[in-house]
């Protein structure tokens, strides 16, 4: 039954989406005795988001254990290509939402639960930035899901471990123990996806059919999918130019190349799964094997720009459709924490909702949004990795360029 779910999962959830909304409009009463499985199943993706976040960075940082001491160079090359990646993707998106506007007309009683009223941002300044993601009680925000604070936490740790070295081994293992448990359990909650699903988008459509502002609302989700695919595009684009300009490669024989880590990146939807023929692909296009062993498993742990991308365009998105203005000095601090929330999908597959949770949450848009991204998230998923990967691996081969052979490189061959 368990294997036919997991087989079935997506099409069932895209079944969900169809049947809310069919019966949104014909039976909106409906929705009054279902509604608590929608809140069901927002509370179980919060009840495993916080163990996953601090446990995938835990686990992606203490595991540079041994290297950094070593690697001084290549780590400031490698920190130095995944900020300028990620601060690409953020602002990609915050250019061509701000352009394009996509939530603007939406109709907000879509994503709103009952009784939920956004709240102005005056107060939502840098020195309250600063002081609301550094708590001086980590338990306290633990207990009030505030979720940011747990980020910073969990890298500041993460680093700890690291230069802790091998006395601080088993919070590592502990870590990457926890964070395989939260996906298994995660993946559990994905079976009730559907039911979820249907509640939350039943619901929602019910309120808005109500309103008369259905139609509205749905076109701009459409655009929202159109802007957020031309900024992956875009993403993706500098990256390979930058490639094909430093490594004096053509950009065809580049493309052609990478084919394989396309079709897996797509087939699998994990940037982790992905990385064997990332390796592969990376040493044929001229990069130092050294480099690409070590970079690419931190990169697709930690550097996933296509989901910041994503994370800042949802965010604008759901603002605009709210009706909340957003001023330039608070799209730059919601930006550092796309950055900040993305770096905690740890590479693993369609995750997207726990990162959300981080940003939606500094925004205070209300969580049942995510129920209305997650059918879409399913396919735009698969090309957000697609995107990051070949990001990745295009930084392994710039790095390389930039790096010279080095007594770590010789003695990470000889040991590998």
């Amino acid at each position: 039954m368990l294997k036919w779910l997991s087989d079935y999962n997506k099409h069932l959830i895209l079944l969900s989406v169809a049947s809310g909304i069919l019966f949104g409009l014909w039976t909106p009463s409906l929705f009054e005795s279902v509604q608590f499985l929608g809140t069901t199943f927002i509370n179980l993706l919060k009840l495993f988001a916080l163990p996953l976040i601090c446990s995938a960075l835990i686990a992606a940082l203490g595991d540079l254990s041994g290297n950094l001491s070593t690697l001084k160079s290549l780590s400031k090359k490698l920190v130095g290509y995944m900020l300028v990646s990620e601060i690409m993707a953020v602002t990609i998106a915050l250019c061509l939402f701000n352009l394009f506007k996509p939530g603007v007309g939406g109709d907000g009683s879509l994503i709103l639960n009952a009784g939920f009223q956004p709240v102005e941002h005056q107060e939502f300044g840098f020195s309250r930035f600063v002081l609301s993601i550094i708590p001086e009680n980590i338990f306290y925000s633990l207990t009030h899901f505030e979720v940011l604070p747990v980020v910073i936490f969990s890298i500041l740790f993460g680093l700890g471990c690291t230069f802790a070295g091998e006395a601080a081994r088993p919070c590592v293992k502990l870590a990457i123990s926890i964070r395989e448990a939260s996906t298994k359990c995660l993946n559990g909650v994905m079976f009730l996806a559907p039911l979820g699903i249907f509640a939350l988008v039943g619901s929602g459509v019910a309120q808005s059919h109500l309103h008369g502002d259905l139609k509205m609302s749905f076109l701009s989700l459409l655009s929202f999918v159109a802007v957020l695919i031309l900024g992956l595009f875009l993403h993706g684009l500098w990256q390979l130019i930058a490639v094909a300009a430093i490594s004096k490669q053509r950009m065809g024989n580049i493309l052609q190349k990478s084919l394989p880590v396309f079709s897996t990146a797509f087939g699998t939807s994990s940037s982790l799964a992905t990385l064997p023929v990332a390796m592969h692909v990376a040493d044929s296009l001229e990069a130092k094997p050294f480099v690409t062993r070590l970079m690419l498993p931190i990169c697709a742990s930690i550097n996933v720009g296509g989901m910041m991308m994503y994370e800042m365009g949802a965010a604008l998105f759901f603002s605009q459709m709210l009706g909340l203005d957003l001023t330039l000095s608070q799209q730059i601090l919601l930006a550092i924490a796309c950055i900040l929330g993305g770096m905690a999908e740890g590479g693993i597959p369609e995750t997207s909702m726990v990162s959300l949770i981080v940003v939606f949450k500094i925004v205070n848009i209300p969580l049942s949004a995510i129920s209305f991204l997650l059918p879409l998230d399913r396919i735009i998923d698969r090309l957000r990795t697609m995107v990051n990967i070949f990001g990745n691996m295009c930084g392994v081969i710039l790095v390389s360029k930039l790096t010279e052979e080095s007594p770590a490189e010789r003695f990470t061959q000889n040991s590998g």
